[in-house]
């Protein structure tokens, strides 16, 4: 089913302000309510609204770099976490220095919330990638 010329307007207007605000509440995760899963979901969701207003072929995203991206960015997690073990500190501690201001003042916390949402977002595009895949094939 073709999308009216709102929708797609719509759709272009809102993707980038989207992407923005899903980047914006990974890195502000530990100042306010959200972080990285909660921002992960919002980057994924632009795919799907992609999908939803050009269709299949004109969204079409690559499924072996969100792949990729989805393995480095949990591969990075579970490194973060060995390093407080390789330092002394439990498992996912909080080991850089504290003391900045803004977004670098809660440590290691940025980094993980950022991580996790790279690793939600990757998954997302991973998943609807596969769903619209298996649904063009039944039809």
């Amino acid at each position: 089913m073709e999308m009216s010329i709102i929708v797609k307007t719509a759709t272009r207007i809102l993707t980038p302000l989207m992407l923005l605000f899903g980047v914006y509440i990974i890195l502000t995760g530990h100042l306010n309510p959200g972080g990285g899963f909660q921002g992960g979901v919002i980057l994924g969701s632009v795919l799907l609204l992609f999908y939803l207003s050009f269709g299949l072929r004109e969204g079409r995203f690559s499924e072996n770099v969100a792949s990729l991206l989805e393995d480095v960015s949990a591969l990075s997690l579970i490194m973060m976490g060995l390093v407080g073990i390789i330092i002394g500190k439990a498992f996912f501690s909080n080991f850089l220095e504290k003391g900045f201001s803004g977004i670098f003042s809660a440590g290691t916390i940025p980094i993980i919330n950022t991580l996790i949402g790279l690793k939600v977002g990757a998954a997302f595009v991973v998943l609807f990638n596969t769903f619209f895949k298996y649904m063009r094939r039944g039809s």
